[in-house]
Protein backbone atom coordinates (compact mmCIF):
# COMPACT_ATOMS: atom_id res chain seq x y z
CA UNK A 1 0.00 0.00 0.00
CA UNK A 2 1.62 3.12 -0.97
CA UNK A 3 1.36 6.26 1.70
CA UNK A 4 1.20 9.54 0.39
CA UNK A 5 -0.96 12.02 1.37
CA UNK A 6 -1.81 15.07 -0.88
CA UNK A 7 -2.75 18.28 1.30
CA UNK A 8 -4.60 21.10 -1.14
CA UNK A 9 -3.42 24.89 -0.20
CA UNK A 10 -3.25 28.17 -1.71
CA UNK A 11 0.20 28.99 -3.06
CA UNK A 12 0.51 31.64 -0.35
CA UNK A 13 -0.46 28.67 2.11
CA UNK A 14 2.37 26.05 0.41
CA UNK A 15 4.87 29.05 1.35
CA UNK A 16 3.62 29.36 4.91
CA UNK A 17 3.42 25.13 5.08
CA UNK A 18 7.12 25.10 3.42
CA UNK A 19 8.39 27.43 6.47
CA UNK A 20 6.32 25.49 9.48
CA UNK A 21 8.09 24.64 12.55
CA UNK A 22 6.75 21.04 12.04
CA UNK A 23 8.33 20.64 8.78
CA UNK A 24 11.63 22.72 10.04
CA UNK A 25 12.09 20.20 13.21
CA UNK A 26 12.22 17.18 10.58
CA UNK A 27 14.38 18.64 7.59
CA UNK A 28 17.32 16.22 6.65
CA UNK A 29 19.25 17.41 4.34
CA UNK A 30 19.49 19.50 1.19
CA UNK A 31 16.43 19.22 -1.29
CA UNK A 32 15.92 19.89 -4.62
CA UNK A 33 13.30 22.18 -7.24
CA UNK A 34 12.48 20.51 -10.59
CA UNK A 35 10.10 21.70 -13.74
CA UNK A 36 8.19 19.04 -14.23
CA UNK A 37 6.30 18.51 -17.97
CA UNK A 38 3.68 15.84 -18.12
CA UNK A 39 1.63 14.55 -21.13
CA UNK A 40 -1.31 11.85 -20.48
CA UNK A 41 -2.02 10.37 -23.51
CA UNK A 42 -5.32 8.08 -24.51
CA UNK A 43 -7.95 7.37 -27.60
CA UNK A 44 -10.28 9.41 -28.75
CA UNK A 45 -12.75 7.10 -26.82
CA UNK A 46 -10.90 7.32 -23.72
CA UNK A 47 -10.36 3.99 -23.32
CA UNK A 48 -7.48 3.91 -20.57
CA UNK A 49 -9.30 6.26 -18.46
CA UNK A 50 -12.40 3.50 -18.28
CA UNK A 51 -10.06 0.55 -17.62
CA UNK A 52 -8.57 3.14 -14.92
CA UNK A 53 -5.11 3.62 -16.28
CA UNK A 54 -3.33 6.77 -16.55
CA UNK A 55 0.03 6.75 -19.28
CA UNK A 56 1.97 9.74 -19.31
CA UNK A 57 5.23 10.48 -20.48
CA UNK A 58 7.22 12.99 -18.23
CA UNK A 59 10.37 15.10 -18.44
CA UNK A 60 12.65 15.67 -15.36
CA UNK A 61 15.77 17.47 -15.83
CA UNK A 62 16.06 16.76 -20.06
CA UNK A 63 15.36 13.09 -19.68
CA UNK A 64 12.20 11.54 -20.50
CA UNK A 65 10.37 8.74 -18.48
CA UNK A 66 7.71 6.66 -19.43
CA UNK A 67 4.91 5.83 -16.49
CA UNK A 68 1.76 3.46 -16.61
CA UNK A 69 -0.76 3.80 -13.74
CA UNK A 70 -3.18 1.46 -12.18
CA UNK A 71 -6.25 -0.24 -10.56
CA UNK A 72 -6.61 0.19 -6.65
CA UNK A 73 -8.50 2.85 -4.62
CA UNK A 74 -7.35 5.80 -2.54
CA UNK A 75 -8.93 7.55 0.54
CA UNK A 76 -7.36 10.02 3.18
CA UNK A 77 -4.62 9.25 1.84
CA UNK A 78 -4.09 5.87 1.61
CA UNK A 79 -3.38 4.25 -2.19
CA UNK A 80 -3.32 0.82 -3.56
CA UNK A 81 -2.19 0.98 -7.47
CA UNK A 82 0.47 -0.68 -9.69
CA UNK A 83 2.80 1.45 -10.62
CA UNK A 84 5.03 1.32 -13.34
CA UNK A 85 8.38 3.52 -14.76
CA UNK A 86 10.93 3.25 -17.47
CA UNK A 87 13.25 5.44 -18.92
CA UNK A 88 12.82 6.46 -22.65
CA UNK A 89 15.48 7.71 -25.17
CA UNK A 90 13.07 10.01 -27.03
CA UNK A 91 10.03 11.99 -25.99
CA UNK A 92 7.74 9.38 -27.93
CA UNK A 93 5.55 6.76 -26.10
CA UNK A 94 7.10 3.12 -26.49
CA UNK A 95 4.77 0.56 -26.12
CA UNK A 96 6.80 -2.45 -26.56
CA UNK A 97 8.42 -1.79 -22.65
CA UNK A 98 4.86 -3.07 -21.58
CA UNK A 99 5.22 -6.28 -22.90
CA UNK A 100 5.24 -8.74 -20.03
CA UNK A 101 3.26 -6.85 -18.16
CA UNK A 102 -0.01 -6.47 -16.70
CA UNK A 103 -0.95 -3.60 -19.11
CA UNK A 104 0.20 -5.37 -22.37
CA UNK A 105 -3.30 -6.77 -23.20
CA UNK A 106 -4.58 -3.28 -23.37
CA UNK A 107 -2.14 -1.42 -24.91
CA UNK A 108 -1.27 -3.74 -27.76
CA UNK A 109 -5.49 -3.94 -28.41
CA UNK A 110 -6.44 -2.83 -31.93
CA UNK A 111 -8.99 -0.58 -29.59
CA UNK A 112 -5.75 1.40 -28.02
CA UNK A 113 -2.89 0.48 -30.31
CA UNK A 114 -2.35 3.22 -32.82
CA UNK A 115 -5.17 5.26 -31.58
CA UNK A 116 -2.68 6.94 -28.39
CA UNK A 117 -2.63 10.70 -28.75
CA UNK A 118 -2.11 13.83 -26.45
CA UNK A 119 -4.99 15.13 -24.19
CA UNK A 120 -3.97 16.89 -21.50
CA UNK A 121 -0.65 18.12 -19.79
CA UNK A 122 0.51 19.11 -16.58
CA UNK A 123 3.28 21.45 -16.07
CA UNK A 124 4.74 22.16 -12.90
CA UNK A 125 7.41 23.24 -10.36
CA UNK A 126 7.97 20.92 -7.74
CA UNK A 127 9.77 22.02 -5.02
CA UNK A 128 10.61 18.69 -2.22
CA UNK A 129 12.29 18.66 1.00
CA UNK A 130 13.60 15.37 2.68
CA UNK A 131 12.13 14.33 6.38
CA UNK A 132 13.48 12.25 8.51
CA UNK A 133 11.49 11.05 12.23
CA UNK A 134 13.72 10.31 15.46
CA UNK A 135 12.44 7.08 15.54
CA UNK A 136 13.83 6.41 11.58
CA UNK A 137 11.19 7.12 9.63
CA UNK A 138 11.67 8.78 6.33
CA UNK A 139 9.87 10.75 4.30
CA UNK A 140 9.88 13.27 1.42
CA UNK A 141 7.63 16.43 1.48
CA UNK A 142 7.29 17.75 -2.27
CA UNK A 143 5.30 21.00 -3.36
CA UNK A 144 3.60 21.69 -6.46
CA UNK A 145 2.72 24.96 -7.82
CA UNK A 146 1.42 24.90 -11.70
CA UNK A 147 -1.50 24.09 -13.68
CA UNK A 148 -3.27 20.95 -15.41
CA UNK A 149 -4.04 22.03 -19.25
CA UNK A 150 -6.25 20.77 -21.80
CA UNK A 151 -6.81 22.49 -25.46
CA UNK A 152 -7.99 26.15 -23.82
CA UNK A 153 -9.03 24.95 -20.31
CA UNK A 154 -7.05 25.18 -17.32
CA UNK A 155 -6.89 24.83 -13.65
CA UNK A 156 -3.99 25.54 -11.08
CA UNK A 157 -1.97 23.21 -9.40
CA UNK A 158 -1.38 23.81 -5.62
CA UNK A 159 -0.74 20.70 -3.41
CA UNK A 160 1.74 19.43 -1.01
CA UNK A 161 2.39 15.86 -0.58
CA UNK A 162 4.03 13.61 1.95
CA UNK A 163 4.93 10.46 0.33
CA UNK A 164 6.46 7.89 3.01
CA UNK A 165 9.75 6.07 2.07
CA UNK A 166 10.56 3.67 4.86
CA UNK A 167 9.18 3.59 8.77
CA UNK A 168 6.36 3.91 10.36
CA UNK A 169 3.10 6.34 8.33
CA UNK A 170 1.01 7.41 10.85
CA UNK A 171 4.36 9.89 11.11
CA UNK A 172 2.85 11.56 8.53
CA UNK A 173 -0.39 11.76 9.22
CA UNK A 174 1.06 13.38 12.53
CA UNK A 175 2.91 15.91 10.77
CA UNK A 176 -0.38 17.02 8.52
CA UNK A 177 -2.95 17.67 11.31
CA UNK A 178 -0.09 19.64 12.65
CA UNK A 179 -0.29 21.79 9.49
CA UNK A 180 -3.76 21.83 9.53
CA UNK A 181 -4.04 23.16 13.12
CA UNK A 182 -2.25 26.04 11.47
CA UNK A 183 -3.05 26.52 8.12
CA UNK A 184 -6.60 25.90 6.12
CA UNK A 185 -6.12 22.80 3.94
CA UNK A 186 -7.79 20.23 2.59
CA UNK A 187 -7.18 16.49 2.17
CA UNK A 188 -7.05 15.73 -1.40
CA UNK A 189 -8.18 12.93 -3.14
CA UNK A 190 -8.00 13.29 -6.97
CA UNK A 191 -4.89 12.55 -8.47
CA UNK A 192 -3.48 15.27 -11.65
CA UNK A 193 -4.76 12.48 -14.35
CA UNK A 194 -8.22 12.66 -12.98
CA UNK A 195 -8.46 15.91 -12.36
CA UNK A 196 -6.79 16.14 -16.37
CA UNK A 197 -9.55 13.48 -17.76
CA UNK A 198 -12.34 16.01 -16.37
CA UNK A 199 -11.12 19.21 -17.92
CA UNK A 200 -10.51 17.26 -20.57
CA UNK A 201 -14.37 16.61 -20.84
CA UNK A 202 -13.38 12.66 -21.52
CA UNK A 203 -14.62 11.53 -17.80
CA UNK A 204 -18.00 13.42 -15.94
CA UNK A 205 -17.36 13.82 -12.71
CA UNK A 206 -20.78 12.13 -11.78
CA UNK A 207 -21.84 11.60 -8.18
CA UNK A 208 -19.25 8.69 -7.22
CA UNK A 209 -21.50 5.42 -5.86
CA UNK A 210 -20.37 2.64 -3.71
CA UNK A 211 -18.31 0.19 -5.90
CA UNK A 212 -17.75 -3.46 -5.68
CA UNK A 213 -14.88 -4.21 -2.97
CA UNK A 214 -12.89 -7.64 -4.08
CA UNK A 215 -11.87 -9.59 -0.93
CA UNK A 216 -10.47 -12.91 -1.07
CA UNK A 217 -12.23 -15.53 1.20
CA UNK A 218 -8.76 -16.91 2.94
CA UNK A 219 -7.94 -13.07 3.66
CA UNK A 220 -7.62 -12.20 7.39
CA UNK A 221 -11.49 -10.21 8.95
CA UNK A 222 -9.28 -7.26 9.90
CA UNK A 223 -7.55 -7.10 6.13
CA UNK A 224 -10.71 -7.02 4.46
CA UNK A 225 -12.41 -4.06 7.21
CA UNK A 226 -9.52 -1.94 6.73
CA UNK A 227 -10.25 -2.12 2.32
CA UNK A 228 -13.59 -2.07 2.83
CA UNK A 229 -12.88 1.23 5.02
CA UNK A 230 -10.73 2.68 2.53
CA UNK A 231 -13.74 2.56 -0.08
CA UNK A 232 -15.98 4.32 1.81
CA UNK A 233 -14.14 7.54 2.95
CA UNK A 234 -13.02 7.13 -0.93
CA UNK A 235 -16.84 7.54 -1.67
CA UNK A 236 -16.99 10.67 0.74
CA UNK A 237 -13.86 12.47 -0.77
CA UNK A 238 -14.75 11.75 -4.45
CA UNK A 239 -18.08 13.65 -3.76
CA UNK A 240 -16.35 16.87 -1.65
CA UNK A 241 -16.33 18.72 -4.55
CA UNK A 242 -19.78 18.20 -6.21
CA UNK A 243 -20.95 19.17 -2.73
CA UNK A 244 -19.22 21.89 -3.09
CA UNK A 245 -20.29 23.59 -6.37
CA UNK A 246 -23.94 23.02 -4.95
CA UNK A 247 -25.66 21.76 -8.56
CA UNK A 248 -26.41 18.53 -7.88
CA UNK A 249 -28.00 17.39 -4.33
CA UNK A 250 -26.63 13.46 -5.12
CA UNK A 251 -23.36 14.66 -4.49
CA UNK A 252 -24.21 15.24 -0.85
CA UNK A 253 -26.25 12.21 -0.48
CA UNK A 254 -24.00 10.05 -2.36
CA UNK A 255 -21.21 11.85 0.47
CA UNK A 256 -23.38 10.63 2.85
CA UNK A 257 -23.83 7.17 1.94
CA UNK A 258 -20.01 6.76 2.37
CA UNK A 259 -19.96 8.34 5.97
CA UNK A 260 -23.17 6.14 6.90
CA UNK A 261 -20.96 3.09 5.56
CA UNK A 262 -17.73 4.06 7.04
CA UNK A 263 -20.02 3.94 10.55
CA UNK A 264 -21.41 0.86 9.89
CA UNK A 265 -18.21 -0.21 9.22
CA UNK A 266 -16.58 1.00 12.49
CA UNK A 267 -19.37 -0.71 14.14
CA UNK A 268 -18.34 -4.21 13.05
CA UNK A 269 -15.35 -3.74 15.13
CA UNK A 270 -16.61 -1.90 18.39
CA UNK A 271 -16.60 -4.39 20.76
CA UNK A 272 -13.89 -6.17 19.28
CA UNK A 273 -10.96 -3.74 19.50
CA UNK A 274 -9.75 -1.14 22.64
CA UNK A 275 -12.26 1.30 23.24
CA UNK A 276 -10.59 4.30 23.39
CA UNK A 277 -8.81 3.58 19.83
CA UNK A 278 -12.46 2.97 18.68
CA UNK A 279 -15.04 5.76 20.40
CA UNK A 280 -13.25 8.89 19.79
CA UNK A 281 -13.09 8.10 16.01
CA UNK A 282 -16.89 7.01 16.24
CA UNK A 283 -17.97 10.13 18.11
CA UNK A 284 -16.65 11.77 15.25
CA UNK A 285 -18.22 10.09 13.01
CA UNK A 286 -21.56 10.49 14.72
CA UNK A 287 -21.00 14.52 14.65
CA UNK A 288 -20.57 14.80 11.04
CA UNK A 289 -23.87 12.79 10.20
CA UNK A 290 -25.57 14.95 12.71
CA UNK A 291 -23.73 17.93 10.85
CA UNK A 292 -24.93 16.56 7.63
CA UNK A 293 -28.60 15.59 8.45
CA UNK A 294 -30.18 18.80 8.07
CA UNK A 295 -28.58 19.94 4.07
CA UNK A 296 -30.10 16.10 3.54
CA UNK A 297 -33.41 16.59 4.95
CA UNK A 298 -34.19 19.53 3.32
CA UNK A 299 -32.95 18.34 -0.47
CA UNK A 300 -35.43 15.87 0.38
CA UNK A 301 -38.28 18.18 1.23
CA UNK A 302 -37.84 20.52 -1.60
CA UNK A 303 -36.80 18.18 -4.45
CA UNK A 304 -39.15 14.77 -3.69
CA UNK A 305 -41.90 15.71 -1.10
CA UNK A 306 -42.89 19.39 -1.67
CA UNK A 307 -42.81 18.93 -5.65
CA UNK A 308 -46.37 17.26 -6.11
CA UNK A 309 -48.19 19.57 -4.43
CA UNK A 310 -46.77 22.38 -5.99
CA UNK A 311 -47.74 20.67 -9.20
CA UNK A 312 -51.31 19.97 -8.44
CA UNK A 313 -52.01 23.55 -6.36
CA UNK A 314 -50.00 25.14 -8.84
CA UNK A 315 -52.25 28.68 -8.03
CA UNK A 316 -51.88 28.20 -4.00
CA UNK A 317 -50.26 31.20 -2.44
CA UNK A 318 -49.59 29.19 0.41
CA UNK A 319 -47.91 26.62 -0.64
CA UNK A 320 -45.78 29.55 -3.18
CA UNK A 321 -44.85 30.71 -0.22
CA UNK A 322 -43.64 27.63 1.69
CA UNK A 323 -41.72 27.03 -1.35
CA UNK A 324 -40.02 29.89 -0.90
CA UNK A 325 -39.15 29.88 2.55
CA UNK A 326 -38.02 26.47 1.97
CA UNK A 327 -35.66 27.51 -0.94
CA UNK A 328 -34.04 30.02 1.82
CA UNK A 329 -33.97 27.59 4.45
CA UNK A 330 -32.60 24.95 2.26
CA UNK A 331 -29.81 26.98 1.08
CA UNK A 332 -29.01 28.19 4.14
CA UNK A 333 -28.65 24.37 5.67
CA UNK A 334 -26.59 23.53 2.73
CA UNK A 335 -24.53 26.44 3.16
CA UNK A 336 -23.59 25.02 6.66
CA UNK A 337 -23.00 21.62 5.49
CA UNK A 338 -20.44 22.40 2.86
CA UNK A 339 -18.62 24.86 5.96
CA UNK A 340 -18.33 21.84 7.91
CA UNK A 341 -16.94 19.56 4.81
CA UNK A 342 -14.31 22.39 4.62
CA UNK A 343 -13.29 22.90 8.19
CA UNK A 344 -10.35 21.89 9.71
CA UNK A 345 -12.49 19.55 12.12
CA UNK A 346 -13.44 17.10 8.69
CA UNK A 347 -10.14 17.39 8.10
CA UNK A 348 -8.73 16.25 11.37
CA UNK A 349 -11.46 13.25 11.17
CA UNK A 350 -10.26 12.50 7.54
CA UNK A 351 -6.42 12.00 8.99
CA UNK A 352 -7.91 10.40 11.80
CA UNK A 353 -9.20 7.64 9.71
CA UNK A 354 -5.80 6.84 7.48
CA UNK A 355 -3.93 7.21 10.26
CA UNK A 356 -6.13 4.25 12.10
CA UNK A 357 -6.01 2.55 8.73
CA UNK A 358 -2.21 3.28 7.90
CA UNK A 359 -0.90 1.00 11.46
CA UNK A 360 1.45 -0.81 10.97
CA UNK A 361 0.59 -2.47 14.57
CA UNK A 362 -3.26 -3.03 13.25
CA UNK A 363 -2.24 -6.44 14.07
CA UNK A 364 -1.07 -6.05 17.71
CA UNK A 365 -4.40 -3.62 17.61
CA UNK A 366 -6.26 -6.70 17.25
CA UNK A 367 -4.58 -9.04 19.50
CA UNK A 368 -7.05 -11.20 21.23
CA UNK A 369 -9.75 -10.53 18.89
CA UNK A 370 -10.07 -14.08 17.45
CA UNK A 371 -12.98 -12.67 15.24
CA UNK A 372 -10.77 -10.25 13.52
CA UNK A 373 -7.70 -12.64 13.09
CA UNK A 374 -10.15 -15.40 11.45
CA UNK A 375 -10.34 -15.54 7.79
CA UNK A 376 -13.17 -13.04 6.31
CA UNK A 377 -15.41 -15.75 4.78
CA UNK A 378 -16.22 -17.36 8.14
CA UNK A 379 -16.43 -13.67 9.93
CA UNK A 380 -18.59 -12.84 7.15
CA UNK A 381 -20.94 -15.78 7.31
CA UNK A 382 -21.58 -15.19 11.42
CA UNK A 383 -21.79 -11.39 11.22
CA UNK A 384 -24.44 -11.25 8.22
CA UNK A 385 -26.76 -14.08 10.42
CA UNK A 386 -26.49 -11.97 13.34
CA UNK A 387 -27.65 -8.99 11.34
CA UNK A 388 -30.17 -10.55 8.87
CA UNK A 389 -32.10 -12.22 12.25
CA UNK A 390 -32.38 -8.88 14.05
CA UNK A 391 -33.96 -6.83 11.07
CA UNK A 392 -36.20 -9.82 10.85
CA UNK A 393 -37.21 -9.83 14.53
CA UNK A 394 -37.56 -5.76 14.36
CA UNK A 395 -40.05 -6.40 10.79
CA UNK A 396 -42.14 -8.77 12.15
CA UNK A 397 -44.83 -6.23 12.65
CA UNK A 398 -43.60 -2.71 10.45
CA UNK A 399 -47.31 -2.42 9.47
CA UNK A 400 -48.53 -1.84 13.34
CA UNK A 401 -45.44 -0.77 14.29
CA UNK A 402 -44.86 3.08 15.96
CA UNK A 403 -42.70 5.70 13.70
CA UNK A 404 -39.67 4.96 16.08
CA UNK A 405 -40.11 1.15 15.56
CA UNK A 406 -40.17 1.51 12.15
CA UNK A 407 -36.89 4.01 12.13
CA UNK A 408 -35.24 0.78 14.07
CA UNK A 409 -36.25 -1.33 11.48
CA UNK A 410 -34.55 1.11 8.64
CA UNK A 411 -31.79 1.50 10.65
CA UNK A 412 -31.16 -2.16 11.09
CA UNK A 413 -32.10 -2.79 7.53
CA UNK A 414 -29.02 -0.28 6.55
CA UNK A 415 -27.28 -2.26 8.30
CA UNK A 416 -28.22 -5.81 7.07
CA UNK A 417 -27.12 -4.15 3.48
CA UNK A 418 -24.19 -2.02 4.06
CA UNK A 419 -22.83 -5.77 5.24
CA UNK A 420 -24.30 -7.60 2.39
CA UNK A 421 -22.55 -5.34 0.67
CA UNK A 422 -19.24 -5.20 1.82
CA UNK A 423 -18.97 -9.13 1.38
CA UNK A 424 -21.03 -9.50 -1.62
CA UNK A 425 -17.65 -10.24 -3.62
CA UNK A 426 -17.74 -13.56 -1.42
CA UNK A 427 -21.13 -14.91 -2.48
CA UNK A 428 -22.87 -15.89 -5.92
CA UNK A 429 -23.46 -12.76 -7.69
CA UNK A 430 -26.98 -13.95 -8.74
CA UNK A 431 -28.10 -15.09 -5.10
CA UNK A 432 -26.57 -11.27 -3.70
CA UNK A 433 -28.62 -9.56 -6.11
CA UNK A 434 -32.03 -11.37 -5.17
CA UNK A 435 -31.26 -10.53 -1.66
CA UNK A 436 -29.94 -7.05 -1.93
CA UNK A 437 -33.02 -6.66 -4.31
CA UNK A 438 -35.87 -7.71 -1.48
CA UNK A 439 -33.47 -5.70 1.18
CA UNK A 440 -33.48 -2.61 -1.01
CA UNK A 441 -37.38 -2.54 -1.48
CA UNK A 442 -38.25 -2.87 1.80
CA UNK A 443 -35.31 -0.37 2.65
CA UNK A 444 -36.48 2.54 -0.01
CA UNK A 445 -40.43 2.47 1.99
CA UNK A 446 -39.28 2.30 5.11
CA UNK A 447 -36.94 5.89 3.90
CA UNK A 448 -40.08 6.95 2.19
CA UNK A 449 -41.96 6.75 5.51
CA UNK A 450 -39.33 8.04 7.46
CA UNK A 451 -39.01 11.50 5.16
CA UNK A 452 -43.00 12.02 5.70
CA UNK A 453 -42.14 12.04 9.05
CA UNK A 454 -39.42 14.40 8.97
CA UNK A 455 -40.77 16.62 6.12
CA UNK A 456 -43.40 16.99 9.10
CA UNK A 457 -40.93 18.26 11.41
CA UNK A 458 -39.27 20.38 8.55
CA UNK A 459 -43.09 22.59 8.00
CA UNK A 460 -42.32 23.77 11.72
CA UNK A 461 -39.06 25.44 10.62
CA UNK A 462 -40.56 26.74 7.36
CA UNK A 463 -43.77 28.28 8.86
CA UNK A 464 -44.22 32.18 8.67
CA UNK A 465 -46.34 32.27 12.38
CA UNK A 466 -48.40 30.29 14.61
CA UNK A 467 -51.32 33.21 14.52
CA UNK A 468 -51.03 33.37 10.13
CA UNK A 469 -54.57 31.46 8.84
CA UNK A 470 -52.65 30.70 5.71
CA UNK A 471 -49.90 29.29 6.90
CA UNK A 472 -51.90 26.91 9.28
CA UNK A 473 -54.33 26.09 6.33
CA UNK A 474 -51.01 25.29 3.91
CA UNK A 475 -49.60 23.14 7.16
CA UNK A 476 -53.05 21.09 6.85
CA UNK A 477 -52.35 20.42 3.49
CA UNK A 478 -48.82 19.07 3.48
CA UNK A 479 -50.07 17.04 6.36
CA UNK A 480 -52.71 15.67 4.91
CA UNK A 481 -50.91 15.31 1.93
CA UNK A 482 -48.10 13.12 3.66
CA UNK A 483 -50.37 11.37 5.66
CA UNK A 484 -52.27 9.85 2.39
CA UNK A 485 -48.71 9.25 1.25
CA UNK A 486 -47.84 7.33 4.62
CA UNK A 487 -50.92 5.30 3.87
CA UNK A 488 -50.15 4.20 0.40
CA UNK A 489 -46.14 3.14 2.29
CA UNK A 490 -47.64 1.28 4.57
CA UNK A 491 -49.59 -0.84 2.17
CA UNK A 492 -46.52 -1.21 0.04
CA UNK A 493 -44.48 -2.18 2.81
CA UNK A 494 -46.41 -5.62 3.96
CA UNK A 495 -45.37 -6.62 0.19
CA UNK A 496 -41.92 -5.66 0.21
CA UNK A 497 -42.12 -7.81 3.61
CA UNK A 498 -43.65 -10.63 2.14
CA UNK A 499 -40.99 -10.63 -0.60
CA UNK A 500 -38.26 -10.24 1.55
CA UNK A 501 -39.14 -12.84 3.95
CA UNK A 502 -39.28 -15.27 1.15
CA UNK A 503 -35.73 -13.98 -0.17
CA UNK A 504 -33.23 -16.87 0.40
CA UNK A 505 -29.95 -17.07 2.80
CA UNK A 506 -27.09 -16.19 0.02
CA UNK A 507 -24.37 -16.92 2.41
CA UNK A 508 -25.21 -20.89 3.09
Amino acid sequence: MEIELKLLLSPEELRQAARHAAVAALRAGRGRTDRLVSIYYDTPDAALARAGVAFRLREVRGRWVQTVKAGGESGAGLHERDEREWRLAAPAPDLDLLAGTPFDELFSSARTAGRLAPVFRTEFERVVRPLAWPDGTRAELAMDHGSVRAGARSEPISELELELQSGDATRLFELAQALSADLPLRLGHASKAERGYALARLVRRAPRKQRRIELDPAMPAAAALRRIALACIAQMQANEDGFFAGRDPEYLHQLRVGLRRLRSCVALVRKLVPRERIDPLAEELRWLGRALNPARDWDVFMSETLPPLLSCFREDPGLAALNARGIRLRRASNAAGRHMVRSARYTSLLLAVGAALAREDLAALTAGAGELSEPVGSFAVRLIERRDAKFRKRGAALREATPEARHAARIAAKRLRYATEFFASLYSPKRVKRYIGALEDIQDTLGQLNDLATAERLLADAASGGDNASDARTVGVVTGWCAATASQALAQLDKDWKRFKSAREFWR
